[in-house]
């Protein structure tokens, strides 16, 4: 059964858990931000990979002083191939007590190491002998000073990362240094916009009696700050057999939509229940499961969220610019979340910075932040784009309103 003006939180809720988690990929580290994992990630290399210096200094054995050992030169090398040369001559040294070799950060040290005295705390007289500066401690260095251990932050088929992390630029990072090249993700959902009306002009300023379509400029950037992947975006008439040829159900239609094998349609306008009832009409001629009918909020009452015959999920967006933008942030972003694994993007809180009167229903109100605490905008009606255009985030306000310095929950922006 269908839910009818369901309170935004139930909307919400159910829009998340309306869908499973889609089906998962192999891509490569590089292209896996904003992903989330399907499977644990193991280490197939130890981090780090060798003993290597923290500090430019001297890898040293024993407690000095010490003779600094030097790889033989190979006369007529390129500079490449000596620093190539002198790589594999650290490798395969094993130190004695009273040796030490020159290294910089982050370099390779040799077998034997004990520690490395830093630059600036020793000098190395005429005949190679290093020994401690006089401002250095005698005890200097310590076992283990400035080396990092192979195997310290990881070993080999560790769980680095585990399934269901929504990963970041630093877990890449990690997952590159623990030697993946690719990771498996849960594939992006793909979204079909549908914008419908008539009198849409794309540039200028547009002639009265008609409107500057404001949705095909932002609802794909919309959708991506979301976790989603637009593959098509249709204009359509008010007229039920269009726009059910967009929904790609009629397949005597030429215009029917090809890509079938998206997750979720999202269409703006012919939501209202009483003049214009276009998606109803076409979701009805194809046997839609109707999930929710309607929330009481305001802006953006008539949202519409359906199940299609063949699966895939339609979000039914309000007409009016700013119910629309508040109604993504309802319906699709929790929808999106829901099939990309992701967890339900929870509302924060954030301290009223001026008193929100009483209203009929719970509220979507864009405000902006000044000095720590919450100003609504004073543009707020459902046909509106300033304030959102301005906004640091949407307040999620009761219908009892609100008091300066109250509490109040709220939505932060995608981007």
């Amino acid at each position: 059964m269908p839910y009818a003006d369901l309170n935004w939180h139930r909307a919400h809720e159910l829009a998340y858990q309306s869908v499973q988690p889609l089906v998962a990929e192999t891509v490569p580290v590089d292209r896996a931000i904003g992903r989330v994992l399907a499977e644990d990630v193991e280490a197939i290399a130890p981090v780090p990979q060798f003993d290597s210096a923290v500090m430019e200094g001297w890898a040293v054995a024993g407690s000095g002083p010490w003779t600094v050992l030097e790889v033989a030169a190979v006369p007529e090398q390129s500079p490449e191939d000596a620093a190539l040369h002198r790589m594999r001559w650290v490798r395969d040294l094993a130190l004695q007590d009273g040796q030490a070799v020159r290294v910089r950060a982050g370099a390779l040290v040799p077998a034997g190491t004990a520690g490395v005295l830093v630059l600036d705390r020793g000098r190395v007289d005429d005949d190679g002998h290093l020994d401690r500066a006089p401002h250095a401690q005698q005890d200097e260095p310590r076992a283990g000073d400035h080396v990092r251990r192979a195997g310290e932050e990881a070993e080999t088929g560790e769980t680095v990362l585990t399934a269901g992390t929504a990963l970041t630029p630093a877990h890449l990072a990690w997952a590159a240094s623990c030697g993946l090249d690719m990771v498996a993700c849960l594939r992006r959902p793909r979204v079909t916009l549908v914008v419908t009306g008539a009198g849409l002009q794309s540039h200028g300023v547009p002639e009265p009696g008609t409107v500057r379509d404001v949705f095909g400029p932002q609802l794909g950037a919309y959708v991506a700050a979301l976790g989603g992947t637009v593959i098509g975006t249709h204009h359509v008439g008010l007229d039920d057999r269009k726009l059910l040829a967009q929904l790609g159900t009629d397949a005597q239609d030429e215009h029917q939509i090809r890509e079938a094998t998206g997750d979720v349609v999202i269409t703006t306008g012919g939501t209202g229940t009483h003049s214009r009832r276009e998606v109803r009409g076409a979701l009805a001629a194809a046997g839609a499961e109707v999930l929710v009918d309607g929330v009481a909020v305001q802006p953006g009452h008539p949202l519409l969220l359906a199940r299609l015959a063949d699966g895939r999920m339609l979000v039914a967006l309000p007409g009016h610019p700013l119910a629309a933008m508040t109604g993504m942030l309802t319906l699709v972003a929790p929808l999106l979340a829901g099939l990309a694994g992701a967890s339900v993007p929870r509302p924060g809180h954030v301290r009223l910075g001026a008193d929100v009167p009483a209203g009929v229903r719970t509220r979507l109100i864009p405000y902006t932040l000044d000095d720590g605490v919450a100003v609504p905008t004073r543009w707020r009606a459902a046909g509106m784009l300033r304030g959102f255009a301005e906004a640091d985030g949407v307040l999620i306000c009761p219908r009892e309103g609100g008091e300066t310095g109250e509490v109040m929950e709220e939505l932060t922006l995608p981007w």
